[in-house]
């Protein structure tokens, strides 16, 4: 999936701008983390771009949706996984296994406070 697809997709589930600017900020951490560990870095941004995609229209089920979002949109296995790893013990059975997805958990939380100081 190309990193404009991923773009469509979140932007069909995700409309309000402080979600998709969450999603944006996660995205970028994670590009990051894939120039440092020399990894594949759209499949790790299209990760972070994607790992809330159900969030804002099925709150009480988020993770529970997004993999038939996620197939529906075409999105391989792996990302599906990926974005299902992030909600482990909360919200999701499946347990982060790959590098990545463990790395998913700091950047998810991170944006926020490190965003807040530099609002007016």
């Amino acid at each position: 999936m190309t990193r404009k697809e991923a773009y469509e997709v979140l932007t069909q589930y995700t409309k309000t701008q402080a979600l998709r600017e969450h999603a944006l900020s996660v995205e970028a951490v994670m590009r990051h983390y894939a120039a440092m560990k020399e990894e594949d870095m759209l499949f790790w941004g299209n990760v972070g771009l994607l790992h809330d995609i159900d969030y804002e229209k099925w709150p009480e089920e988020h993770l529970q949706v997004a993999p038939r979002l996620l197939r529906e949109a075409g999105c391989d296995e792996s990302t599906l996984r990926a974005v299902c790893s992030h909600g482990w013990f909360l919200c999701s059975a499946v347990k982060p296994e790959h590098i990545m997805e463990k790395l998913l958990f700091a950047p998810d939380e991170l944006p926020g406070p490190v965003k807040a100081p530099a609002l007016p």
